[in-house]
């Protein structure tokens, strides 16, 4: 998997680089959490936040501040990223964006959809042997 967990997705106006690294979670939750406290609603982690984007029953706040941050965390600007959003989230339905936040949210836990542990190389068969036969 890749350090900075990168993943290329087509949101918005065309493909957009997204990365969610431990800088962009700190930011998401204490976003995320901020919200609730004001209210006095529960706080909420990473798994929690995970599991309401999955099942569509995420504050839209929280996948705009998703996917806010993921862009930037790929290298956007902050303000690039915020027209970004006014242009093609805030006019939208929200619920059209849940399926690319969790796909970004998915990429900052468990690394970008087909990387694996070795830096984003698929081992093959013989290469996973040859680890076995080393460790052994």
């Amino acid at each position: 998997m890749s350090a900075d967990a990168k993943l290329e997705l087509v949101w918005g106006s065309g493909e957009q680089v997204f990365a969610f690294g431990i800088g962009q979670w700190r930011t998401l939750q204490e976003n995320v959490n901020r919200r609730r406290l004001a209210i006095g609603a529960p706080l909420v982690g990473p798994m929690d936040l995970l599991n309401a984007v999955k099942a569509n029953n995420a504050w839209p706040d929280d996948v705009r501040d998703i996917i806010r941050i993921g862009l930037i965390g790929g290298g956007m600007s902050p303000r690039d990223a915020h027209l970004e959003l006014t242009q093609h989230f805030d006019s939208t339905p929200p619920l059209q964006h849940m399926k690319p936040a969790l796909v970004i949210l998915m990429a900052g836990l468990a690394g970008p959809p087909g990387a694996s542990e070795d830096g984003g190389k698929k081992k093959t068969p013989a290469s996973r042997k040859a680890d076995q036969s080393i460790s052994d």
